[in-house]
């Protein structure tokens, strides 16, 4: 749509292709039945518009997406175009304006509906398991993240993308050109599930795993990182994620009553034996053997004797 700007008529409203109607309508339309093959991540564009304005996707435009989806042109041009990834380029931009917005959840339902989540990857469904899994990882996000040091629209693809099988992971992550670090996560997330259900003893028995130390769970966390742990605890039962939500709310935070200075005043001498004795004086401290300062020369003094 255009004014004119010149006389006679100036002010005038040029408005070849019926787009004031469609604004009256309320209603997303594409001009041409080729729009979405040409570039298929029109399709996201055109869904983020339609959630944020409240408007709904034309009929013919909404079968348009779906026939570009089910003929697989987003894989093919991905293909063709594998030295030149401006098409994940774009596709990255369309998913963080999606995932950052407020309106992220019933956007990411209308791709899902559309199944357009197929532009991730082929695989990629929106089920309720992953909904589940969003669900606890917005819960995990106000509540360990509360100043936004991470960055949340990242954790929501990261949790997409930990959804599909492990194999695609860091392809897709690849692909999508994330940080470094994202790549990692989603790379060896497989292995850091198995290995902290491997030391977390009888997963499904609660009496068990709740006699679990305080010091074997953060000895067992701390080689993770706050969005490994977020990512593990979304994928995991109720009673993995409790034992991690306690070493993020609280183990994590404790810290030796003694530090270096103290054992130095104490008469240690300097050395790698520090790193081994702080260690142990803060298993000490989160098992509650050890709670005040005295105690905790005792047993300096019981275990490391000079």
């Amino acid at each position: 749509m255009a004014l004119r700007l010149t006389p006679p008529r100036a002010g005038a409203l040029l408005d070849f292709f019926g787009g004031l109607l469609d604004l009256q309508a309320k209603q997303i339309r594409v001009l041409h039945a080729n729009s979405f093959i040409e570039d298929p991540t029109r399709i996201y564009r055109g869904v983020r518009f339609a959630v944020r304005l409240g408007f709904h996707l034309e009929p013919q435009t909404e079968e348009y997406i779906r026939y570009a989806i089910t003929s697989g042109v987003y894989d093919r041009t991905t293909r063709e175009n594998s030295k030149t990834p401006a098409l994940q380029t774009r596709l990255k931009t369309e998913l963080k304006h999606i995932l950052e917005a407020p309106y992220w959840k019933p956007a990411l339902q209308l791709l899902a509906e559309l199944g357009a989540l197929q532009c991730i990857h082929p695989t990629l469904t929106l089920d309720e398991e992953l909904l589940g899994q969003l669900r606890l990882l917005e819960r995990c996000l106000r509540r360990f993240d509360s100043q936004q040091t991470l960055i949340h629209w990242e954790m929501r693809l990261e949790a997409l993308i930990a959804h599909l099988a492990a194999e695609y992971r860091a392809r897709v992550a690849r692909h999508l050109q994330l940080p470094e670090d994202s790549i990692n996560r989603l790379d060896i997330i497989a292995q850091a599930k198995a290995n902290v259900k491997k030391n977390l003893p009888s997963l499904e028995a609660h009496k068990e795993v709740d006699e679990v130390r305080p010091s074997q769970i953060q000895q067992l966390l701390r080689q993770y990182d706050v969005p490994m742990l977020i990512l593990i605890a979304v994928q995991s039962p109720r009673v993995v994620r409790r034992k991690i939500w306690q070493y993020l709310t609280v183990w994590r935070n404790v810290q030796p009553i003694l530090n270096g200075n103290d054992l130095r005043k104490l008469g240690y001498k300097p050395g790698p034996q520090y790193r081994q004795m702080l260690d142990d004086l803060l298993a000490a401290t989160l098992d509650g053997v050890v709670c005040k300062r005295d105690e905790a020369q005792e047993f300096l003094a019981k275990h490391y004797p000079q």
